[in-house]
Order: C-alpha cells, then structure tokens, then sequence
C-alpha cells in the first residue's frame, strides 16, 4: 500500500466514526450541543481507546455516508447502548427527540423499545440521587 492509498482508504465503514456519529447524533437531538456532551464524548473516545482525530474526520465527512457498523455481541450492543443514554442523561433532561434517537439507533442494533427503556430507567436508576432528574424527565417525555 502506497502512501497516497492512505488518503484513498473508505473510512465510511469504521465502527469508531459509527459510535462517534451516533455520539453527536444524540448530542445534537436536543438542538443544543453542550460542552458538557462535548466533555462526555472526549471521556467516552478516551476510555474506549478511539482516536480523537476521528472526531475531526467525521466533522468533514457526510455523516449519512458512514456506514452502520454495530458491535454483535449482546454485551457488546448493551455496553454501546449504554454510553450513548450516558450522553442523552449528561444535561440532566431527556428531551423527546434524545429519546426517539436513542431509541432509534438501538432499533438499528435490535434493541426494541421496551428493552432500550428498560436501559435508559436502570441507567437513571444507577445514578442514584443524581438520576432522579433524568429519570423523571424521562417519564414526562417518552411518549411525546
């Protein structure tokens, strides 16, 4: 591979840009990208070992040409799932459209509804004091 096959390299189909973007997608949701969500995003791509030069190639690239590249595991899928009910909870509100995205990308992993409420409530349920904020805006905006 030469050097310019790099450049060349498809990138659409990497599971690190796939996360990232569902990241930013549940971020944004709300119409209002927080420092906040920023911060959690940069704690998430630390922890997971995902390069933060991706974050900064997936603001360049079209993000409905980044392919869905889903972990397959049980496990796996739960652990996903959980980081981005981790963003959607960081402004302590869960408004309707972080809900329904949420909700949306877990569908993509075959996660129904029940099963990715079920998360978001043991998540809040984990937080404990802190999460009974989240939780009850949860309740007032999941079905909205």
């Amino acid at each position: 591979m030469g050097l310019f096959d790099l450049f060349k390299r498809d990138l659409s189909n990497d599971p690190d840009l796939t996360r990232l973007r569902d990241l930013i997608i549940i971020s944004a949701s709300d119409s209002n990208y927080s420092l906040d969500e920023n911060g959690i995003i940069l704690d998430i791509c630390r922890q997971e070992g995902i390069d933060i030069d991706k974050l900064q190639k997936l603001f360049k690239m079209d993000p409905e040409k980044i392919k869905d590249n889903y972990p397959t595991s049980l496990v796996e899928k739960s652990k996903y799932l959980r980081r981005l009910i981790e963003v959607m909870a960081t402004d302590k509100v869960c408004y309707p459209q972080e809900i329904e995205a949420v909700r949306s990308i877990a569908r993509n992993m075959g996660f129904s509804d029940d099963q990715t409420d079920s998360e978001i409530i043991d998540y809040c349920k984990s937080l404990g004091k802190k999460g009974e904020a989240v939780l009850a805006s949860y309740e007032e905006n999941k079905n909205k």
